[in-house]
């Protein structure tokens, strides 16, 4: 059965990006270790939104190689060297895809609206969250609307030395009687 889990960093105030869009806010926190080489190497496949595509293509090299890589967009393809998939089914469809590929973890990096739908669609199953100590006043919330209420339980927080707090947390649906995967069956 695949596995499909958040890893990703936010502000105090809940974004992801700063007002501009841009990640580079995150750039005095970038050398601290967060256990991010041992997640990442149990990882089979990494799904992202088109924006967060377009900022990691700004990195001198692409983070994300060899790991299968999938960019959500209704959009058109924005660009064809082969480093992502891009499509625009949902959650479910892809995850399915992605399964019968063998594929067993999928990291959904990330925006905001990718995340909100892999849960929306009762896929997420664990979420690890990085709170940045700093309040971006404006920018891209990491949690836009969603269909769907889900309870959290929390399997550990540790505060890092640098001031970023790590929340790791077990998702289920809201009534404690398992995860909602939808009627995919996943």
């Amino acid at each position: 059965m695949v596995e499909v889990v958040v890893y990703i960093a936010h502000s105090v105030d809940g974004l992801i990006a700063d007002r501009a869009g841009s990640l580079d806010w995150l750039k005095p926190w970038e050398a601290g270790d967060y256990g991010y080489d041992a997640f990442y190497a149990r990882i089979d496949a990494v799904v992202m939104g088109s924006t967060t595509y377009r900022e990691c293509r700004r990195f001198p090299e692409w983070p994300y190689r060899g790991k299968a890589a999938m960019v959500m967009t209704k959009g058109p393809r924005i660009d064809e060297d082969g480093l992502a998939v891009f499509d625009d089914r949902t959650a479910v469809e892809i995850a399915i895809d992605l399964e019968r590929a063998g594929l067993g973890r999928i990291w959904v990096v990330g925006g905001g609206g990718p995340i909100r739908a892999f849960l929306d669609a009762g896929l997420v199953r664990r979420m690890h969250l990085f709170q940045i100590p700093v309040l971006l006043g404006g920018g891209t919330p990491l949690w836009p609307p969603g269909r769907k209420a889900w309870s959290a339980t929390v399997d550990r927080v540790t505060a890092h030395r640098d001031g970023v707090i790590e929340t790791v947390l077990e998702i289920s649906s809201p009534d404690g009687g398992g995860r909602d995967r939808g009627r995919s069956g996943l």
